[in-house]
Order: C-alpha cells, then structure tokens, then sequence
C-alpha cells in the first residue's frame, strides 16, 4: 500500500510510529506538498493520503476519512499571517500562494469573524514564503515547512492560535483519506498504531529534532494526533464556515469509516 504524506515536519511525527519501528508499517511513504498528496489520491497513485482538511470536506462525496487519527493543533507556527502594522493597523491586501487555499480561507474566517476586518487575498503562483514578504501587498500568508524558521520583523499572526482563540477548539488540518469504500481495516488499524505509538514516543521525537524552544513547546503541548471530540466539534465548526463563505454549496458531510468491530458495536448498543 502507499501512503502520501506532508513534507512538513507535524506531518513526520504524525507518521512518526512507522518511521520510528515503533509499529508494523505496511506502507510505502512518500511526501509531498499538501496539495499533491490530495492530487496522488485522486489520480490513484497512491492508496492513502494525508489530506488537507478543505479539500476532503469539498470532495466528501468521493472520499472515506480514516478515524481517530489526524493532524490537530492549538497553535501552528506553519502558518503565519505577517504585517507592518499590528492589531491597531490591519492590512488592506494579503500575498498568498494560490496554493495554500485552506490556509487562505482559515484565514478569512478568523480576521473577519475575530476582528470585523476583510482584506482583499491577492494570489501568487508558486511563490515561496520568503519571497511573498518581498510583494507590494500590506501582508503576507506565510505558509510551509520553513515557516518557522523565518524571522520577519513586522506583526506575526499564528492562523492555528487564531482558530483556537475564534471556536475553543483546535484546527484539524489534515485528515487520512481513502477513495470512497477503498478503505481497509489494516490501513486504518495501522494508521490509528502509528498515532498512538507517535504520541507515546513524543519526548523521544522532539529530542531528536533541531528545534527552537517555541517549536520545542509546539511539539510537546499543541500538536495532536487524535481525533477526538475536541477535534470533531472543531470540524463541524470549520464544515459551516466552509459553507458561510461558499466554499461549499452546503454544510459537507465528515464521511468517517470506521473498523468493522467498531460499527458491530454500535448495532449492538441500538438494539
């Protein structure tokens, strides 16, 4: 089987029980930006993939979302909103990568819903993060692995921190995704092992890493691997936001499978 991964660093510790031995891997990895994990899946390409959260919600119809596991955070240094003028001077125009669209309406949503402010989004093709600083728009939508490692003087905005500040929940950002009823109970198995086995070896990872002492706390406090209620309700939030600001035509539906066992289970408690 293979599975498409992030290449960004929360994407490798969320994978990280595969990579440390920790679990049985049945997989081949590869990683790739957001977007082409989710452009792998439908060409078939690959069997699973970590998907930006937008992009299996606009394709629920299509897709079956593996349970308990996801990429969950509080606060995300990987997506960064930086500007002149600080919270008393909001920028008038952003410069994005037309290819971070989830981001961009994360975005969206928290500076119009957070603080009644609407900017106009100005796309850029394939630009990286540094060189959108160099743009004539007032901000810049910094987002990708070395995001963090940037050290830009004017206002930064954390987008993670903001969505938690906005809904009390923390973003899910990424989901594995099948091809609907393409789903087995040894990928999801392995997968929800490898999660599991990555936050039981937290302390390990992050040592291993070359990190600043804010990555250090990212990695240790704010990045989740679960799907749990929190991250569930912080979903349906983002699912009637999707459709508020018409990115979709209605609320999409989270088409969670679920291992065989599980479903058996739930029959029992109805009857």
């Amino acid at each position: 089987m293979d599975l498409a991964i992030w290449d960004y660093p929360p994407a490798e510790f969320l994978a990280s029980g595969f990579t440390s031995g920790a679990v049985e891997n049945p997989f081949r990895i590869t990683r790739h930006r957001p977007e082409q994990c989710a452009a792998m899946l439908v060409e078939d390409e690959v069997d699973v993939a970590l998907m930006p959260t937008m992009l299996a919600l606009q394709a629920s119809n299509a897709i079956d979302v593996l349970p308990s596991v996801g990429l969950v955070s509080w606060r995300y240094p990987y997506a960064r909103l930086v500007w002149q003028g600080g919270l008393h001077d909001f920028p008038e125009t952003i410069a994005y990568d037309r290819r971070v669209a989830q981001e961009r309406i994360a975005t969206r949503i928290v500076l119009h819903e957070h603080y009644q402010v609407d900017p106009t989004f100005v796309p850029y093709d394939a630009r990286a993060p540094q060189a959108l600083l160099d743009t004539e728009e007032d901000a810049a939508l910094l987002v990708g692995p070395n995001v963090p490692s940037l050290q830009p003087e004017p206002f930064t905005m954390d987008i993670g921190r903001e969505w938690y500040e906005l809904s009390n929940y923390p973003m899910v950002w990424g989901l594995y995704v099948t091809k609907r009823d393409q789903s087995t109970d040894e990928m999801i198995e392995a997968l929800i092992a490898s999660g599991e086995a990555a936050d039981d070896n937290r302390d390990v990872w992050v040592q291993a890493q070359e990190t600043t002492a804010s990555l250090n706390e990212f990695y240790r406090e704010d990045l989740r691997t679960g799907l749990d209620k929190l991250a569930i309700a912080s979903l349906t939030e983002f699912r009637k936001y999707l459709f508020y600001y018409d990115v979709t035509e209605d609320v999409p539906d989270l088409p969670l499978v679920y291992l065989d066992e599980d479903e058996e289970e739930e029959e029992e408690e109805e009857h």
